[in-house]
């Protein structure tokens, strides 16, 4: 079978790689045309509503942002995302903050939208990228009240999928009574700065959005968040729009990176990884194929053990609180994720650190391919992520030091540290006592001697410590092991000494 205009550009970008040659010139382009048109920031910007915000560098335009009609503030970091010739509307949006969820969820209802498509866990790398904004436990006795917006919310059923799960909540308005039900759609194996495990796995999550009636035109726009609203969301957006235009008009008058650019006026960054761009292209060239086969219903994708584990008890007690917003470190980004750093801003906000996971392949679904695939490209350009945007945090875990005898010295130098402190303090308040009493020479001799008293004995006190430490680390495990094993020989020899002259007397 010849290949599809689509599939021929893949293969002749992926046969070159020029995966970051075309992603940058998408980037570049989208940068040029808000310069142009001079797509502007202030509100989100503005200091009254910077504490909204999850990261700095990722804001929504004013010309396309969400208006909320009541509440303490008419500002939300969310934008209307709209692909006119696909009759396609979306409200792109971070994940709540703690002091947000109230507005999102006065959006959902404003808006009339029927759906939230969540992309991400509320905890990812050992980071909180989203608050928990649905009650814990189903139950009208756990219900959420909201009542600065004057609304609550229930949680009636959850539904498992394996890959995603579909959950049922009632939303009240209090003044009127009135009810909806929402349906939350959460992805909950799509890898932070990554791709899902396969294409097939994302339109499988795919069709299920849409047999819901949540992206008909008789209801509001669907609410479709991540971490900051713009990488994951954005990839969502673009197969969706890529799809229904392809099945309106036929594929040979779509271009997948103008649809890219269209969907990018109305809020910056979308994709936000050169993966999530060629996993687009990838789960286009499938849903070609596969969406609207029968069959393809039938198809499950087996859960990997990992992933379960990362994904049990999602509903249990909400993490820490996020704090209020993160900025995000700029400039390129090496192949592997980065260690932690603990860093932060001037204003003691933690810095937010960029990574992405390894690209990962497509794996086999149901029906057989016509013609499969090129594999991934393995070269460095496919692991650097979009430097002016940030999602989220990939963070490696610190190494822990058990050694006994570092423990010791740990404890010292905390010692060492409370005495030097303490004796500071002292100097300090003697001096302040010399400023507010009489000046005369001999108090002044008088208080020079105590305190040369005191810093001699802090001074003592610091070398005591000292001595103990050194005595800590002399009897730490190793030295232990190795006076013990001295002692043992000294011991063995002596028997044999003993037993000879015995046997030889």
């Amino acid at each position: 079978m010849t290949s599809t205009s689509i599939e021929a550009e893949y293969g002749e970008i992926n046969d070159n790689n020029r995966w970051h040659g075309v992603f940058q010139s998408i980037k570049d382009k989208c940068e040029l045309e808000a310069k142009q048109k001079q797509f502007t920031l202030d509100e989100s910007k503005s200091v009254s509503n910077r504490k909204y915000n999850r990261y700095r560098d990722v804001n929504p335009y004013d010309h396309s942002r969400i208006v909320l009609h009541r509440g303490d503030t008419d500002y939300i970091n969310a934008n209307l995302v709209k692909m006119e010739r696909a009759n396609r509307k979306y409200i792109l949006t971070q994940g709540p903050l703690q002091q947000t969820v109230s507005h999102f969820w006065l959006m959902v209802w404003e808006q009339d939208s029927k759906a939230i498509l969540m992309l991400n866990k509320l905890l990812e790398n050992k980071q909180v990228k989203c608050h928990l904004y649905w009650p814990e436990k189903i139950g009208e006795e756990h219900r959420m009240n909201l009542t600065d917006v004057g609304l609550t919310v229930e949680y009636l059923q959850m539904e498992d999928f394996g890959n995603f799960s579909i959950r049922t909540l009632r939303l009240t308005d209090t003044e009127s009574t009135k009810s909806r039900e929402i349906l939350q759609f959460h992805y909950t194996t799509w890898p932070d700065f990554g791709i899902p495990s396969s294409p097939v796995a994302f339109l499988q999550f795919l069709k299920k959005v849409r047999k819901s009636g949540a992206l008909d035109d008789d209801v509001g726009p669907p609410v479709v968040h991540c971490s900051a609203g713009i990488g994951r969301s954005g990839t969502f957006c673009l197969v969706d729009c890529c799809l229904v235009l392809i099945e309106r008009e036929g594929e040979n008058k779509v271009s997948v990176q103008d649809v890219l650019l269209e969907l990018r006026r109305f809020r910056m960054g979308l994709i936000q990884t050169v993966d999530q761009l060629l996993f687009s292209y990838q789960a286009i060239i499938e849903g070609i194929k596969r969406l609207n086969n029968p069959d393809f219903d039938d198809y499950y994708e087996k859960v990997t053990n990992a992933q379960s584990e990362e994904d049990e008890n999602v509903d249990q007690a909400p993490p820490p609180l996020p704090p209020p917003r993160v900025d995000s470190l700029h400039g390129g980004q090496p192949a592997k994720p980065l260690p932690s750093i603990p860093t932060g801003d001037a204003e003691g906000n933690p810095v937010a650190v960029n990574g992405n996971d390894e690209p990962r392949g497509e794996e086999n679904g149901v029906g057989s391919v016509d013609r499969p695939l090129p594999p991934l490209p393995r070269d460095n350009s496919l692991e650097k992520v979009d430097e002016s945007q940030s999602d989220h945090d990939s963070l490696e875990d610190e190494e822990e030091d058990d050694l006994a005898e570092d423990e010791a010295e740990e404890e010292g130098s905390e010692e060492m540290n409370e005495a030097e402190k303490n004796g500071l303090d002292n100097s300090n308040d003697s001096i302040k006592s010399d400023e507010n009493i009489d000046n005369s020479q001999e108090e002044a001799q008088l208080r020079r001697r105590k305190r040369q008293e005191r810093q001699d004995a802090m001074a003592e006190k610091v070398r005591e410590i000292k001595r103990k430490q050194k005595m800590s680390e002399e009897s730490s495990p190793k030295k232990r092991r190795s006076l013990m094993i001295t002692i043992a020989a000294g011991v063995i020899l002596g028997v044999i000494c003993v037993y000879a002259y015995v046997k030889f007397t």
